[in-house]
């Protein structure tokens, strides 16, 4: 017997990993299609607000600012947050010396330097756990920009990473502008590197978001292989919108530290978003991230107020628009599955409840210029209403399409419970 010739549709079985009751209901395929060479029991986010996500255009953070955002960063459990750059100002310095004090039980707390002992120094005497030096590994900017020879490139290198093993921190070079760099140079740098230190990670870097998953995927099967006693972390920019692909093409090359920045900030189109990259490992691939998305919410609204960069409509995790569902089609699926007592199931419009992630309103039906008949009866049965005739319900839907296309707006629910009364003072 063929489908064609089954008396109904077959139930296939909602369950766990995919669907939890009042959680999720995300694609089974993230999980049935998953190669196996891909999968991820784990990965450590590096969360950098305090730094790349301070170079925002048009915001700054103050000195008890800064050591709020990492308290609630540390509530959030990310494992791993960059306090900020201690040479840039007193104020970055006071605050790092404030977080390294707490002393915090799921979060280490590094530092980002440059390629400077004088750096080195000042982050040891701080007592970070860690340090991320910077230096760029495209060679046009450091013959022509920094002037430097190959031997005092690596000198500097070494010095600066070895002087911090020596101190006992855990120690990554940022490599920036990775991508635009031809890679026998990148390799020849870092064969030295590896030769010359005990340099626990290197972070690799698209630094101008110029390059895409395929490209980032490849990028770290190289350096695993070549590497593989070496820690791989990526850090990439969202100029071109491949920022969190991007990241899971490093973790499935082979990349073990991601870096985010709390609601995508950072310079010029900034950095994966913490809660964005967090919520997709957790709930749609079932990666431990040891994180408690819970904290989330919490943690985006107060860094958007510390930043005074709002959330703009449809960012995903936190925009106004992610808890609103207007089509009709929807709303009719939704009105049968709630009227019918054969079935029952949750997340039926959204992959995640929004719950999960610390928000505190639910998704909403919405009335406009989509609705149709049952989303009238959705809406009604919402206020308490449920002796709509079917004639009411024709003239309601045309009231409310035409309200919807004539205005531009949703239609509120204190203006559809007026257009009920209305017509039923009519009659």
């Amino acid at each position: 017997m063929g489908f064609y010739d089954l008396k109904e549709i077959p139930d296939y079985e909602l369950k766990e990993p995919f669907y939890v009751e009042g959680k999720k209901w995300t694609s089974r395929f993230n999980y049935e299609l998953e190669k196996p060479e891909n999968h991820r029991e784990s990965v450590t986010i590096y969360d950098v607000t305090l730094r790349d996500g301070d170079q925002t255009p048009d915001s700054a953070f103050k000195e008890d600012e800064r050591v709020r955002i990492a308290d609630q960063l540390a509530a959030l459990k990310v494992p791993r947050i960059e306090a900020g750059m201690p040479m840039v100002s007193k104020a970055v310095e006071n605050a790092m010396r404030t977080i390294a004090k707490r002393g915090y039980k799921d979060t280490k707390v590094y530092a980002f330097t440059r390629a400077a002992e004088v750096d080195i120094d000042l982050a040891l005497d701080i007592g970070v756990d860690g340090v991320v030096i910077e230096y760029t590994v495209n060679p046009i900017f450091i013959k022509h920009a920094y002037q430097k020879t190959p031997a005092e490139m690596i000198d500097m290198l070494t010095g600066a990473i070895n002087k911090a093993k020596a101190g006992g921190l855990d120690v990554a070079f940022m490599g920036w502008d990775w991508f635009r760099a031809p890679l026998e140079f990148t390799t020849a740098v870092m064969d030295e590197l590896v030769a010359r230190t005990k340099l626990d990670g290197v972070v690799i870097v698209d630094t101008f978001g110029c390059a895409t998953p395929d490209v980032v995927y490849e990028m770290f099967k190289i350096m695993k292989e070549r590497y593989p006693g070496l820690r791989l972390e990526f850090h990439g920019h969202n100029d071109i919108g491949c920022g969190v692909a991007n990241c899971l093409a490093a973790m499935w090359g082979g990349a073990e530290v991601l870096h985010t920045a709390m609601n995508g900030m950072g310079e010029r189109c900034g950095n994966v978003p913490t809660e964005e990259l967090a919520t997709l490992l957790e709930i749609h691939k079932g990666i431990d991230t040891k994180m408690d998305l819970s904290q989330i919410a919490l943690t985006c609204e107060l860094v958007s107020k510390m930043s005074n960069v709002p959330f703009y409509d449809t960012k995903p995790i936190m925009g106004t628009r992610m808890m609103k569902m207007e089509p009709g089609v929807a709303m009719d699926v939704t009105w049968k599955l709630e009227n019918n007592d054969k079935f029952y199931c949750t997340n039926s419009f959204v992959s995640v409840t929004p719950s999960v992630f610390g928000r505190k309103e639910d998704v909403k039906f919405v009335l406009g210029k989509s609705s149709g008949k049952n989303s009238i009866r959705l809406i009604a049965s919402y206020n308490g209403i449920n002796d709509l005739t079917d004639e009411e319900v024709d003239k309601l839907t045309d009231m409310v399409v035409e309200e919807g296309l004539v205005t531009k707006h949703l239609v509120s629910d204190a203006m559809f419970l007026d257009f009920i009364a209305s017509i039923r003072e009519t009659k």
